[in-house]
């Protein structure tokens, strides 16, 4: 068993249920992350790319995994792309790089 992949796969059941409870739709955890064409790690809300990350290095999950779920928009196809980064009991923040926001904020 892998540690670190029991970890984000916890952090990505968290997730999902936090944005079912928030939104009352339908989300759940995608299967078959870190491939090439890799969508994120949620599907559920339309229209986002959502990357999760429990790391350890908050500060190198906040830099490094937005860019990563930008290739995941990409990929995906959809206009918004965000990552959930966990912080110690259990909460999130999403961080968002200045162009996802302003695409978020023009809609």
């Amino acid at each position: 068993m892998n540690p670190q992949k029991n970890k984000g796969d916890k952090a990505e059941r968290e997730v999902a249920a936090l944005l079912s409870e928030l939104t009352g739709k339908t989300v759940r955890r995608k299967l078959g992350a870190g491939r090439t064409d890799d969508t994120g790690d949620i599907e559920g809300i339309p229209n986002f790319a959502i990357q999760v990350a429990d790391w350890k290095d908050k500060s190198a999950a906040c830099l490094q995994k937005p860019i990563e779920a930008e290739d995941q928009r990409e990929n995906l196809g959809v206009d918004h792309a965000a990552t959930f980064v966990r912080f110690r009991g259990g909460r999130y923040r999403v961080v968002l790089t200045p162009e996802q926001f302003i695409r978020l904020v023009n809609g």
